[in-house]
This record gives C-alpha cells, sequence and structure tokens, in this order.
C-alpha cells in the first residue's frame, strides 16, 4: 500500500507540474518574451526531472529540495507578477499544493508512519526535513527578492 500511495502522489506532482507548467506558458510565452525561458527550465525540471527523482530511495532528498525550493522561488515570482501585472492568486495555490504533495511522497517514503509523531523542538522545527525550513527560507528568500527589487531598480 505504501508504493501505491507513493505512486499516486508521485502521480499528482506530475500531473500538478504539468497542469502548472501549461498555466506559465499561457502566462509567459517563450518567443514574445526573454525571460519566458525561466519559466521552460523550470518546467523541465518540475515535469521531468523532480517526478523521476521522487521515485527512487537514493535520489529523494534532492527531488525534495528541487521541489521545496521551486516552490517557493515559484510563489515569490508570482506574487510579484501578481501584485506588478496582474492577479495570479489560483497559479500561486497550485505551486503550494505542488509543495505540500512533495512533502506527502517525502514522508511517505522516509517516515514510518506506524510510529508515534515525532514532535521538533523550536530548533528542530526549522531544520531539515521539516516544514518549518520551508517556512524559514520561504520568509529569508522573500526578504532577499524584496531586498533587491527595491535596492537594485
Amino acid at each position: 500500500m505504501k508504493n501505491y500511495v507513493k505512486n499516486v502522489l508521485i502521480l499528482a506532482l506530475f500531473l500538478f507540474a504539468l497542469g502548472g507548467s501549461m498555466l506559465h506558458m499561457y502566462i509567459h510565452p517563450i518567443a514574445k518574451h526573454s525571460y519566458g525561458w525561466v519559466p521552460l527550465i523550470s518546467t523541465v525540471v518540475s515535469v521531468v526531472v523532480i517526478p523521476l527523482l521522487f521515485m527512487f530511495r537514493k535520489t529523494i532528498h534532492w527531488a525534495y529540495i528541487l521541489n521545496g525550493f521551486t516552490a517557493i522561488v515559484g510563489v515569490i515570482t508570482m506574487a510579484h507578477f501578481s501584485i506588478v501585472k496582474s492577479p495570479i492568486i489560483p497559479d500561486i495555490l497550485v505551486l503550494l499544493a505542488k509543495l505540500y504533495v512533495g512533502r506527502a511522497i517525502f514522508c511517505v517514503e522516509i517516515f514510518q508512519m506506524e510510529t508515534e509523531a515525532f514532535k521538533p523542538t523550536l530548533l528542530q522545527y526549522i531544520r531539515y526535513p521539516h516544514m518549518g525550513f520551508w517556512y524559514a527560507h520561504f520568509i529569508l528568500l522573500s526578504l532577499v527578492y524584496f531586498l533587491g527589487n527595491l535596492l537594485w531598480r
């Protein structure tokens, strides 16, 4: 059952990434703007590389890291685009769902579900692989993006 759940979650991650990339190509056509190449590279990583890495136990940590950082960077840049150009909140929510599906795949594969839940302390909560790790990186990367946008105009 564990392998079945993992495979279904990998399929869901693939479909989220594919659907999000189709939305991306609609909003940012490659030929129209030079920055359209960034979503294309992100699409290839999200649709092809990350699901493949999640399939194997040896590479699951790499998949978890790549999935998390592509989701965080995507949320930050799309939130900026949403503020400046046009609201794309549903696209951001799809990307957040991708982050949590990746977390579910990681938990199914790495942690033993039969044991009692681990309750980390505050310092352990912000360390890898807990969700606080992603929240801390989201806040810090948002701050760096904001300061970079503010100072280097």
